[in-house]
């Protein structure tokens, strides 16, 4: 299955690590995220010739064989939705996952995600309050709501929550659009969201959707998930899960 890894962003709070390559090539226990990415990709049965990489920042240090690269050439003033954008070509023809390049996940999500029947689908996170609680001193404070129906239907996403029972998971930054659910993201855009198609980011899309009224099912994974936005988180991970990276 095509899968596209969006990987243009520089990542500005991981700071030194980022002052001269990309995000995605920020190193957790000695190895880049972008290669653990595509490792990830490969145990779960993705082939290499199937995936391609929206550049952005310092794309010329991107040299991965058999890759398709699409480039984002106003990357500093855009957002993951329209990075996303540019691999456009494929998500019209056919089902494609959508991967964030700066995140830690298992090839059993990406299975689940690529065996879902449904349109549109994304995975969320079970473990999150005890991995936000090892970042953050108030988890609160940076958590998203995420409601689901019992039958996995997005039902909330994306929105400051007034407590816990507001979150019942969290975006793992792992999608997966058809051409008919592409086609939903387009008749979305028609409508008013609250940032613009540049500063679109992908809960916005997706609460957008859910707003709009189609469909997009939910999987819960609790498989070892990290996402790494600051040089504190991978310090935090480094001490934390050390012996499963």
């Amino acid at each position: 299955m095509k899968t596209i890894i969006l990987a243009a962003g520089r990542g500005s709070r991981l700071g030194e690590r980022t002052r001269e390559k990309p995000k995605c090539m920020c190193t957790l226990k000695g190895r880049t995220l972008l290669d653990r990415c595509l490792e990830t990709l490969m145990q779960a049965g993705i082939a290499r010739e199937e995936i391609g990489i929206v550049t952005g920042y310092r794309s010329d240090m991107f040299h991965e064989p058999g890759i398709t690269y699409f480039h984002n050439a106003d990357w500093e003033r855009t957002n993951m939705f329209y990075s996303l954008t540019m691999a456009e070509a494929w998500l019209a023809q056919e089902p494609c996952l959508v991967c964030y390049s700066d995140i830690v996940f298992t090839p059993a999500a990406v299975r689940a995600l690529a065996a879902s029947g449904a349109p549109a689908a994304i995975t969320s996170y079970s473990g999150y309050w005890a991995l936000w609680k090892a970042r953050m001193d108030d988890p609160l404070e940076d958590l998203e709501t995420f409601r689901a129906a019992g039958d996995g239907r997005l039902l909330e996403i994306g929105q400051k929550p007034a407590g816990p029972d507001q979150v019942q998971g969290q975006f793992m930054g792992l999608l997966r659009f058809t051409p008919e659910s592409w086609g939903w993201v387009r008749e979305t855009l028609r409508k008013p969201l609250r940032k613009t198609v540049e500063k679109l980011d992908m809960t916005t899309l997706l609460e957008g959707m859910v707003r709009a009224g189609y469909p997009i099912q939910t999987i819960s994974t609790d498989g070892l998930w990290l996402e790494c936005d600051s040089e504190h988180d991978i310090d935090v991970y480094e001490q934390l899960f050390g012996d499963r990276l």
